[in-house]
C-alpha cells in the first residue's frame, strides 16, 4: 500500500499503512491519583482548536471551573491541522478531529497522553474504542479506535495500551442542511448533484471532509462505486475530481466554504432572498442559524450518516506546569459539564451518562433520546432553537451513530488527492 502523506507543504511523512480494523478490548489502566485541579498559573493554557468546540460558554465555565485563564487560538480546520503539525510551541492543547493523527502524529508534534492521568477514563463509551456502538462491521474511513492507542513501536493502532494519542471527546453524525424546501423529501445524498438544484449547493472545501459528502452524493446516483468509501486508489481519486470539476465548470455550486462562517452566512443570504439552498453544513452551523430564526434543518439520507470524531491531545513542547494544566483541562471535559454545552450545539461527548446529568430530563430526551421536544430547547447561549414537539432528525444517539456510512479519515493517497481536488475547486 503507498504510504499515507500530509498536505501541510513541509515534507511530512505520515505512517505506510493502515491499523487492522479489529475491536479492541477495553483494557484500561486505573487512575492515578489526580492532582489539584487548581494551580496558580504562571500564563495562559494556550488551546489550539475550530469554532466547533471554541466557543465563549466553554470558556467561561472552564476559567471559573479550574481557576485557570485560557487562550484559545481559533482556526478554520486546515489551518489549525498545519499550525498543529508545524508549530507545536505555539499551543498547548490540540482541540481537533481524530482523523487529522494521520498527520499530525508523524510529525512528532504532540506526545502520547497517559491514561492513568485520566480520571473518567473508565466513563469513555463503547465508540470511540471500537469504531461502532452496537455489534456489527465497523464503517469505512477513520473510526477513532483506529488511530487511539500508541503501539509499542510509537505507532497509533487499535491495540489498547497505556498511552493514547488523544481523549475522545465530542463527535457526530453528519448530513446536508436544507433551506427553503422540505427536508423530509430530500431524503438522499444524491440530492447534492440533482441537476434541478443546480446554483443552489454548498460545498466545504477541506479535502478530508467534503469529498466524502460528493462520494456518498454520486454513489447514491450510481455514478461511482468505490472499493473502499474511505480510500479511494488513484484511478478513481482522479474520476471523482473530473466529476468534481465538470459540476464546478457548469455553476452547480453556490459556494465552497473554508470556515463555518462562510456557511452560515450563504444559507443566512439564501432564507433573506427567498431562495432554496442545500449542502455542507455542521450541526453548531445549523444551531446558529436556527438560533436566528432561520428555518433550517438537516436532511436524514438514507444511505447513512457522514461521521466525524474529536478529541484533546497534548503538544509534544508541552512540560512541567503546562502539561499538567492541560492535563486538568483534559480531565475536564470528562466532567460532564462540556458535554452538556456542546449538546445544546448539537454534539455527542464520549462519555454521555456524565453528561446526562448535566442536562434536564427534557434536554436528555431530545439530544440524546430522539424524542419530541417537551418543552423549548435553547442553545448553549440560552437562545430558543427548537419549540416544543419538534426532533432532531435521525433519532436517538444510538439509532444516528449506528448509522455512519464513512468516517472522516485521511486517505492513504491524500497529498494527491488534495491537490486534484484544491485544483478543480480553485481553492
Amino acid at each position: 500500500m503507498a504510504a499515507r502523506a500530509d498536505s501541510l507543504d513541509a515534507g511530512l511523512t505520515a505512517p505506510g499503512g493502515r491499523a487492522p480494523r479489529r475491536a479492541p478490548g477495553r483494557g484500561r489502566a486505573q487512575p492515578s491519583p489526580s492532582a489539584p485541579a487548581v494551580r496558580r498559573p504562571r500564563e495562559p493554557l494556550r488551546v489550539l482548536g475550530t469554532s466547533v468546540t471554541q466557543i465563549e460558554p466553554i470558556r467561561k465555565l472552564a476559567e471559573a471551573d479550574l481557576g485557570l485563564p485560557l487562550e484559545l487560538i481559533t482556526l478554520d480546520g486546515a489551518s489549525a491541522q498545519r499550525r498543529g503539525a508545524l508549530f507545536p510551541s505555539s499551543f498547548d492543547v490540540y482541540d481537533q478531529w481524530f482523523h487529522d493523527l494521520d498527520l499530525i502524529w508523524p510529525a512528532g508534534s504532540i506526545q502520547p497522553l497517559d491514561v492513568r492521568r485520566i480520571a473518567a477514563w473508565d466513563a469513555v463509551g463503547e465508540l470511540p474504542l471500537t469504531g461502532r456502538i452496537a455489534p456489527g462491521r465497523a464503517a469505512p474511513g477513520g473510526d477513532p479506535s483506529r488511530l487511539l492507542w500508541v503501539q509499542p513501536d510509537g505507532s497509533l493502532g487499535p491495540k489498547p495500551s497505556d498511552r493514547i494519542s488523544m481523549v475522545p471527546t465530542v463527535h457526530n453524525a453528519d448530513a446536508f442542511a436544507v433551506v427553503g424546501m422540505d427536508p423530509a423529501k430530500v431524503d438522499s445524498w444524491a440530492a447534492l448533484l440533482d441537476p434541478e438544484r443546480a446554483g443552489q449547493v454548498l460545498v466545504q472545501s477541506d479535502a478530508a471532509i467534503g469529498c466524502f459528502d460528493l462520494l456518498l452524493a454520486l454513489r447514491a446516483r450510481g455514478d461511482m462505486a468505490p472499493a473502499d468509501l474511505g480510500d479511494l486508489a488513484l484511478e478513481e481519486i482522479d474520476d471523482l475530481v473530473s466529476r468534481l470539476r465538470a459540476f464546478h465548470a457548469a455553476a452547480h455550486f453556490r459556494a465552497v466554504w473554508t470556515d463555518e462562517a462562510e456557511a452560515i452566512a450563504a444559507l443566512r443570504a439564501a432564507r433573506r432572498e427567498g431562495r432554496p439552498m442545500i449542502g455542507s453544513l455542521w450541526w453548531s452551523g445549523l444551531i446558529a442559524l436556527r438560533a436566528e430564526g432561520v428555518p433550517v434543518a438537516m436532511a436524514t439520507p438514507r444511505e447513512g450518516y457522514r461521521g466525524w470524531f474529536g478529541g484533546l491531545a497534548l503538544s509534544a513542547r508541552a512540560k512541567g506546569w503546562a502539561q499538567d494544566a492541560a492535563y486538568d483541562y483534559i480531565n475536564w471535559w470528562l466532567d460532564g459539564a462540556p458535554g452538556a454545552i456542546l449538546a445544546r450545539n448539537g454534539a455527542y461527548m464520549a462519555n454521555p451518562e456524565a453528561v446526562r446529568r448535566r442536562l434536564t430530563a427534557a434536554e436528555w430526551a431530545f439530544w440524546y433520546g430522539g424524542e419530541p421536544a417537551r418543552t423549548e430547547i435553547r442553545d448553549a447561549h440560552g437562545r430558543i432553537i427548537f419549540a416544543p414537539g419538534e426532533r432532531r432528525e435521525g433519532g436517538a444517539y444510538a439509532e444516528r451513530m449506528s448509522r455512519i456510512a464513512v468516517w472522516n479519515t485521511v486517505m492513504t493517497e491524500h497529498n494527491y488527492l488534495v491537490r486534484r481536488w484544491d485544483d478543480a475547486l480553485d481553492v
